[in-house]
């Protein structure tokens, strides 16, 4: 498949933030675009990215989106700059495939100025917070950028004969690492916890004005990254009616 039309394609998002980009999402976690693309909420994490991709093949979709935030390995790259991959590497090595006459169709239906370099994004089994670790894949892997659910839509979608695209926007940069607060703010399913939130803030006290420090800088790049998020929804949306559907 090289152009799939609207009402085939299947966004899978993790977080509740990087869906609504895309559409207004009803307690279920799904939602249908105006243009019959559907939108999934799968949660973070390899295992439920592969169920909602397996939940939207069964629901009649044949092109699968990976859509949301990553996090950089690649010096260069800051928060808010959109990757369109032109591959996925797995954590055992694989390079899976994109659909490259889709992908380029998405990059002509995106505005100026909104770039879009061709990258590699490889597989994380967990979060990667600590800068050294993301210097020390970068060099083992030569990958871009790393997220927790490309890599198992992309499976999906070659199992089951589907085009795929990553579309992807820099949440934190190389040089960034995530607090430890924040990788307990929210479950696996990309809710909000307020009281985990609460006691590892209070659990250590020394640290909390660091903590609360690098909580404000990822909200500051959370918004950079919605922003981007939020223009390549629109941008295909509105592709002229000569641009090939995204």
């Amino acid at each position: 498949m090289t152009h799939p039309a609207c009402d085939q394609i299947a966004y899978i998002a993790a977080l509740p933030g990087e869906a609504r980009a895309l559409a207004r999402l009803p307690a279920l976690g799904r939602a249908r675009r105006p243009d019959g693309s559907r939108v999934r909420l799968g949660g973070m994490g390899p295992e439920r990215a592969e169920a909602a991709a397996r939940a939207a093949i069964a629901d009649g979709a044949s092109a699968l989106v990976s859509w949301g935030v990553a996090a950089a390995l690649a010096p260069g790259l800051a928060a808010g700059d959109l990757l369109l991959a032109d591959g996925v590497r797995s954590a055992d090595g694989r390079l899976l495939a994109v659909d490259k006459t889709w992908r380029a169709a998405i990059a002509a239906s995106l505005p100026m100025g909104l770039a879009a370099p061709g990258v590699t994004i490889t597989e994380a089994r967990d979060v990667i917070a600590d800068p050294a670790a993301k210097h020390t894949l970068h060099a083992a892997t030569g990958a871009d950028a790393l997220d927790m659910e490309s890599a198992a839509i992309a499976r999906v979608a070659a199992e089951h004969g589907a085009a795929f695209v990553a579309i992807r926007v820099v949440l934190d940069d190389a040089n960034t690492g995530l607090p430890a607060a924040a990788r307990v703010a929210m479950d696996e399913a990309g809710h909000l916890q307020p009281v985990a939130l609460a006691r590892s803030l209070v659990r250590a006290p020394l640290a909390l004005h660091h903590q609360l420090r690098g909580l404000k800088q990822l909200a500051v790049a959370y918004r950079a990254a919605r922003i981007t998020l939020e223009r390549v929804a629109d941008a295909l949306a509105n592709a002229p009616a000569d641009t090939p559907p995204a």
